[in-house]
């Protein structure tokens, strides 16, 4: 009788060691969003303006451990996933078995997305664990209702509310289940569910309470993430889009055994778990798909889907194994080879150049450079005067020149296009108004106008042009500003 357990842990190890080495020795720089995760755990709360804490949190104990290097930064990504592939076999070895388990582990941790988050940190990488013990806990709350497992649940959805708002996705599953199946409704129906809801609702309160304290800014920023405010008009296009990319992000082959495996359940083709299992997959996949088709959706919005998605896929291709077994097998090795291949090229800068990959990885090249040439420039100051401070336009590039050590040597604030902070930079940055001089480096090219209304003296300075590596250069716009004063209300004159 093969060990199921045994081999998915093997698996886990492997894929571990590797991506954590694959950290270890990595070339790239942290992108803008991953520079700004970094600062925010150097100044820990209960919310920040664009996400909840949880991410913060979370490079918080990698860096108190082991330093600030990026590789140290983004740790926490291969290790969250790997204990949620772990979750995810237990999952499936009590819905249905044991090879179900270890195939359900394999393919979450080699579709493809998750090759890619494993080299970086974001806020899908602990969503994607709480979802799981979520549904793990749920499960064995309807096999037989315990505190244990009631406890389990409160604490994965609150702590999953904190890594991302997606976590309400979880919610509708988890309703329909009580209400049309027996067996959920039995073990939540009780005492213990009502401890699970209060155990989330208060660890899920301190950000509600800091989101009252800050003018609901991130309930706001993710309004308006759906970009819905004009109406609801239909875009075709966006959900074929979001669909496409779907391949991409599970995989192709696996994508499509999981809507097989989606339209099985439903009609009750499969072993009766899979049904309810299959609504914490339809919630999100189907709440994103209108998402995309009213306004737009990026390819990673639904993936808590793939909790789910790999469970079943794995529960369809055991099942209908003689037939289902070499797409599975070919899908999973032929996807997982080019992830690998791929990953091996990111990490030599000149076999990413002549791959023609330099466009992919440009964002994060050449910042320390960057640093120096902006440090240069601030030490000269502007006829004979010395600069009173930096400001900057684009929030991802504050982040980076601020992880990169040049806030250390030169006050950095961001100067605001609009009235209102549209992100945390500006919100515990802004430039306040002054006399100047000021330089400012200024990324987008059609500002111009709205930066002459802010300065009364704006002078063009000679452009940073930074070589990124395969015909790529980095061009940021540097001017000296005098008597600033910042916008009341831009954004109603446009």
């Amino acid at each position: 009788m093969r060990n199921y357990q045994k081999w998915t842990l093997w698996l886990i190890a492997a894929l571990l060691v590797f991506r954590v080495a694959a950290l270890l020795i990595s070339p790239l720089g942290l992108h803008g969003d991953e520079a700004q995760y970094w600062a925010w755990s150097k100044d820990l709360d209960w919310g920040y303006f664009t996400k909840p804490p949880l991410i913060a949190w979370t490079i918080w104990v990698t860096t108190s451990i082991f330093g600030d290097a990026e590789w140290a930064v983004r740790l926490s990504s291969p290790v969250l996933h790997s204990i949620t592939g772990f979750v995810i076999f237990r999952t499936a070895r009590l819905a249905f078995d044991a090879k179900t388990g270890f195939w359900a582990a394999a393919i979450y941790l080699l579709m493809p997305a998750l090759w890619l988050s494993s080299g970086i940190v974001s806020t899908d990488v602990p969503l994607l664990l709480c979802w799981a013990l979520a549904m793990n806990a749920w499960l064995h709350l309807r096999e037989k209702a315990s505190w244990q497992r009631a406890i389990q649940l409160g604490v994965a959805v609150g702590f999953g509310l904190l890594a991302k708002y997606a976590m309400l996705f979880f919610l509708p599953a988890l309703g329909l289940a009580f209400l049309f199946d027996k067996p959920s409704r039995k073990g939540l129906n009780s005492l213990k569910g009502c401890v699970a809801g209060l155990i989330a609702f208060l660890i899920f309160l301190p950000n509600i309470l800091w989101n009252i304290a800050h003018d609901f800014a991130t309930v706001t920023h993710t309004a308006e993430n759906a970009n819905m405010r004009g109406g609801i008009p239909f875009h075709p296009s966006e959900l074929g889009t979001f669909w496409v990319d779907q391949l991409a992000v599970f995989g192709p082959v696996t994508f499509v055994l999981y809507i097989l495996a989606l339209i099985a359940a439903l009609r009750k083709k499969l072993e009766t778990p899979a049904l309810w299992i299959a609504l914490f997959g339809l919630s999100p996949l189907l709440i994103i798909s209108l998402q995309a088709l009213m306004s737009r959706a990026n390819a990673n919005w639904a993936v808590t889907t793939y909790v789910a998605g790999s469970i079943l896929t794995a529960h369809y291709a055991v099942k209908f194994w003689p037939r289902i077994k070499k797409w599975i097998v070919g899908g999973v090795g032929f996807q997982s080879a080019l992830c690998l291949v791929l990953a091996l090229i990111m990490m030599t800068p000149s076999l990413t150049d002549a791959a023609g990959l330099t466009n992919s990885v440009k964002r994060l090249r050449q910042w320390p450079e960057t640093v120096k040439v902006i440090e240069t420039i601030y030490a000269q100051g502007h006829e004979g005067r010395a600069y009173a401070t930096l400001a900057i336009d684009k929030r991802i590039i504050f982040y980076d020149l601020k992880y990169y050590g040049l806030a250390d040597k030169v006050p950095m604030k961001m100067w605001m296009h609009e009235a209102a902070p549209a992100n945390h930079a500006e919100l515990t940055y802004p430039l306040p108004a002054q006399e100047g001089p000021i330089m400012i480096i200024n990324y987008y090219d059609h500002y111009e106008d709205e930066l002459r209304e802010d300065f009364a003296r704006l002078d063009r300075l000679p452009d940073i042009d930074i070589d990124l590596g395969g015909e790529k250069r980095r061009v940021l716009r540097v001017w000296a500003g005098y008597d600033y004063t910042p916008t009341t209300g831009r954004k109603d004159q446009d």
